[in-house]
């Protein structure tokens, strides 16, 4: 009896350190702060270029030397944030196409062509969409969380890099982009 006792008094303990533990690093990760932190060690560097293919598999260039500004999006189609930014993404492609290039790129090696198509029609994307199926270009960029969204100077160079946007939050640095060019 006492044995019982003592095993489920210890494991309560490391049930508790547990739940105590994962609070901590959840508040770790989701401090806006330390993420902000991380990200900025790429700011005002020069982006990667890269060539992905289409969902028809027509190859498209993305180049830091096209001379304007972009907006990269890497999103996959079963994540949330994706989801609940999609609308959000269109109405930023449909205001700021003519100005800016507006890529989505689909990182397929986490997903299947099958399932981002899928997403595609559903939340009825407009931008360009690339898929990225080996998960290099993901990888060159560093990527870790999706969404990840990369503004990026007519010069190539890194002006901001985001998680989840929404068009409220995207439009000051799209207008900060333009103004750079202007």
């Amino acid at each position: 009896m006492k044995v019982k006792l003592m095993a489920g008094i210890a494991g309560l303990l490391v049930s508790a350190g547990l739940i105590v533990g994962g609070w901590l690093i959840y508040q770790y990760v989701n401090d806006a702060a330390s993420l902000e932190y991380v990200m900025s060690d790429h700011y005002g560097e020069r982006m990667v270029d890269f060539t992905l293919e289409d969902i028809s598999g027509q190859s498209t260039a993305v180049s830091a030397t096209s001379g304007k500004p972009k907006l990269i999006n890497f999103w996959t189609s079963w994540c949330p944030g994706c989801q609940n930014e999609a609308e959000d993404l269109n109405k930023i492609y449909a205001n700021y196409k003519n100005n800016i290039e507006i890529i989505s790129i689909n990182v397929t090696a986490n997903d299947s062509m099958e399932e981002a198509s899928a997403f595609l029609d559903e939340y009825n994307v407009q931008m360009p969409s690339l898929f990225d199926q080996d998960g290099i270009v993901a990888a060159q960029y560093g990527i870790t969380a999706i969404p990840t969204n990369y503004f990026i100077r007519a010069d190539g160079t890194i002006l901001k890099i985001t998680y989840e946007i929404s068009e409220s939050s995207a439009d000051p640095l799209i207008k900060e982009l333009l103004e750079e060019v202007n």
